[in-house]
């Protein structure tokens, strides 16, 4: 139940609220009695003595005086010479009934026995104060005396005070108490309970967007209306949800940085095992060529023979030195020493030189054909971007289906403000599924026939590591009834001529 701050804040309230009640009953209960019995007596010395100062004359002077008096005072005022005599009383009356009587005739009896009042009166001239109670305890009595100079005489002053309007004031207030206290307590609970939750809608907003930053939502809307120390937790706790937000922005963008570093160690560590195995079976059969027919000659064969197997062990020679190279040049694109040297060039003028070597390739199925429109000039490296177009264009070549007429098209064109090179060899075709392969090392498309025509699967892998070092866009793939080579350049310059 208090588990709420509300609910604690509520609690609190009426519990302080109805100790204040209770304690205000309490006191005026059991204090106001005396309270008021003790200002009743102040208030009737003072004006005792008040009375006894003004001249004062006999006859009716007098007996008006004794009226204002017991009017002011709600008390009856009696004059008594020293022998117990009744000299004056209100209205001219010469007559006391009822417990008056008993009240006087009780106070000229301590009087008798005590000298020592009637010294204080008399001699000190002050005023006393005295309590009387009815002889069956029902009523008390207030009595105040001082001594008055009548007919230049000293004569006693007596005002009785009966104490039932004080304790039927009393007993009142302790009636009425109980209904405020009642009445107290069911509007201090509802005022309480609508001010801890007018206090605490804040903080249970906060409570809420607190949970939502608990379960990682960092959007979640804070308000930030409140101009007090609630305002200042809500500004501190929308600055922690952006900080928090950042930071966990920052460590995804470093998992996802991590993941992608294990990843491609991964994909590095398959790549140098794959490698190995490639590389040792491209070797392992020249090799195993070289030796067996250089055993052959050592075993002495026939002349006839011995001319073709010195040829084969020569092609196979060129081929392992072929493969070689091809490891050299991929194994530099792929290092930190692999640089630039850019400057500017004709591109359509290399185009032609580097495919000027495959022009004469012997079969009369295989057509060479250029689209070059005008003189484009880049700024590239010269010999490493050239090394590139003739291994795209000897690949078109390999790769192109020669049981029918072939064709390899070059063309250079602008598009949508960029410079495009395509090469498009026909008829051929890549499997989807082996397009992504395809720049792998050592992947060989059709491996059925890359003995024949000296292969070694480096060709792509060193297009790609040139093209990429020139942050030039590049793009295989099928496109009809052939495959296409695309390359883009952002910067170029034209010359119509």
């Amino acid at each position: 139940m208090f588990r709420s701050i509300s609910n604690k804040l509520t609690f609190i309230m009426v519990l302080l609220v109805t100790a204040l009640l209770l304690g205000s009953m309490l006191f005026m209960s059991y204090s106001f009695e005396t309270y008021y019995t003790r200002t009743k007596k102040t208030a009737l010395s003072e004006n005792l003595e008040s009375f006894r100062n003004r001249a004062l004359s006999p006859g009716e002077t007098l007996i008006q005086s004794i009226n204002d008096f017991e009017a002011s005072n709600n008390t009856r005022l009696f004059i008594f010479g020293q022998n117990g005599t009744l000299q004056y009383m209100a209205y001219g009356g010469n007559r006391i009934d009822g417990d008056y009587i008993e009240i006087i005739n009780r106070f000229f009896g301590d009087l008798v026995t005590d000298k020592t009042l009637v010294d204080a009166l008399l001699v000190n001239r002050s005023i006393i104060s005295r309590e009387y109670e009815r002889a069956d305890g029902s009523i008390r009595y207030f009595l105040t005396a001082s001594s008055i100079n009548v007919l230049d005489a000293d004569s006693f002053a007596i005002s009785i005070s009966s104490m039932v309007p004080i304790n039927e004031s009393a007993r009142t207030i302790k009636n009425f108490f109980v209904y405020v206290f009642a009445g107290g307590f069911i509007v201090v609970v509802i005022l309480a309970f609508l001010i801890s939750h007018t206090v605490t809608r804040p903080i249970r907003k906060l409570t809420s967007s607190s949970k939502e930053l608990a379960r990682l939502n960092f959007d979640t809307q804070i308000d930030r209306t409140q101009k007090d120390e609630i305002g200042e937790l809500a500004e501190s706790l929308s600055t922690l949800a952006a900080n928090l937000k950042t930071a966990l922005s920052e460590l995804n963008e470093k998992n996802r940085l991590l993941e992608e570093d294990v990843l491609k160690g991964q994909k590095l560590e398959n790549q140098r095992k794959d490698f190995i195995r490639d590389i040792s079976h491209e070797l392992k059969t020249p090799i195993t060529l070289i030796q067996g027919y250089t055993e052959g000659l050592i075993d002495g064969i026939s002349e006839e023979s011995r001319d073709e197997y010195l040829s084969v062990i020569l092609d196979e020679s060129k081929n392992m030195e072929k493969l070689v190279k091809d490891m050299i040049e991929l194994s530099y694109t792929e290092s930190d020493a692999f640089n630039l040297n850019k400057t500017e060039f004709n591109l359509s003028t290399v185009l032609v030189n580097s495919a000027a070597p495959f022009l004469d390739y012997p079969s009369e199925k295989l057509s060479f054909n250029f689209s070059i429109g005008s003189q484009y000039y880049i700024e590239a490296d010269l010999e490493k971007l050239s090394t590139a177009i003739r291994n795209i264009i000897k690949n078109a070549m390999t790769y192109t289906d020669l049981h029918q007429e072939g064709q390899v098209n070059i063309s250079l064109y602008e598009e949508h403000q960029e410079l495009i090179l395509k090469i498009f060899n026909t008829p051929a075709h890549i499997d989807e599924t082996e397009l992504e392969n395809i720049w792998v090392q050592f992947y060989k498309k059709d491996r059925s026939r890359q003995r024949k025509d000296g292969s070694s699967g480096l060709g792509l892998s060193i297009i790609r590591n040139i093209l990429e070092k020139h942050e030039l866009d590049y793009d295989l793939r099928n496109e009809g009834n052939g495959v296409a080579f695309v390359i883009r350049f952002k910067e170029y310059k034209r010359k119509d001529q």
